[in-house]
């Protein structure tokens, strides 16, 4: 004969602590998921607090609202898409703007002066 018990099923009572931290447990590891992502994704820039090789050619003075073009002067290591990222445009459009001198990504030299903007 079957115990009481087992013609109901499993009849085991869940605590309300396991109730409580199984859903923690889980928004734990969901930060802590977010976290590492996160950081994986950060960019560090060498920590190099310099300021940047950046020149900024004269204008007329008018404020007609025209962006004043802005220079940079490559430097050992660096890249299209880091420089790109440094000031906050486009790799495109650096590519744009520097069509006169048929700027590679793949051959930046050091002291090679590109606009930025």
């Amino acid at each position: 004969m079957a115990s009481p018990g087992a013609a109901r099923g499993n009849d085991r009572r869940i605590s309300w602590s396991t109730r409580l931290l199984a859903p923690l447990a889980l928004v734990v590891v969901l930060i802590a998921v977010v976290v590492v992502v996160t950081g994986s994704l950060a960019i560090d820039d060498g920590g190099d607090d310099r300021p940047q090789a950046a020149t900024t050619t004269a204008g007329d003075g008018q404020g007609d609202g025209a962006e004043t073009p802005k220079e940079y002067a490559v430097e050992s290591g660096d890249t299209l898409s880091a420089i790109a990222e440094k000031f906050g445009v486009s790799v495109k459009r650096l590519e744009r703007l520097n069509k006169k001198q048929e700027l590679d990504p793949n051959a930046l030299v050091e002291g090679q002066v590109i606009t930025i903007r």
